[in-house]
């Protein structure tokens, strides 16, 4: 099993961000890359990422509705 390091609190908050910018856009990292998301960032930092991805997705159909 890959040693798992827990994010700090700038490293989650710069991880949300990162998914509200790549969720308005419709990116999404594919299964590999979250899975090295999880391994370098724990899974607080995973579900900050996935939570600010799903926020920027909602942005979008927001201002689509506009």
């Amino acid at each position: 099993m890959p040693f798992v390091t827990e994010s700090t609190g700038e490293e989650n908050a710069n991880l949300y961000k990162r998914g509200v910018k790549e969720g308005s856009r419709g990116e999404l990292l594919d299964a590999s890359e979250l899975l090295e998301l999880l391994d370098a960032f724990g899974e607080d930092g995973a579900r900050s990422y996935l939570v600010g991805y799903l926020e920027g997705v909602d942005d979008a159909m927001e201002e689509e509705d506009e």
